[in-house]
């Protein structure tokens, strides 16, 4: 338990470390980080959400657990045109996110199981 608990928190410190000294991964981060701010400033201002839950919904919509139908989605044209949009843009970006991070983990691991197959020897 507490090895996987270790394990853990070194695959999220790896994928951190990466985001800052890779570009690609970098840049990613820093566009899906925009969208969540464009998300979150559209649904609070435009939509009149209140201020925790817009960014809820900017992020919760990209992350493709949007609560639409919930009382929390877009009520106006603008609002529903807007989020088809965020959707289509944000949620292939949310994915590659994602699939780097995946990328991060996996490496790390097989890096992690090579040093310990190392030391045994």
């Amino acid at each position: 338990m507490i090895t996987s608990l270790l394990l853990l928190f070194k695959f999220g410190y790896d994928i951190v470390k990466r985001l800052f000294h890779d570009a690609y991964f970098r840049a990613l981060g820093t566009v899906l980080l925009l969208m969540v701010l464009i998300g979150t400033l559209f649904f609070w201002l435009v939509e009149n959400q209140t201020f925790l839950h817009a960014p809820t919904y900017a992020a919760a919509t990209l992350a493709m657990n949007s609560p639409y139908g919930t009382g929390w989605g877009p009520q106006t044209t603008v609002g529903v045109v807007f989020n088809v949009i965020y959707l289509y843009l944000g949620v292939g970006l949310f994915l590659l996110f994602v699939l780097e991070a995946g990328k991060t983990m996996v490496r790390s691991y097989e890096e992690f199981i090579t040093k310990m197959s190392c030391a045994k020897h």
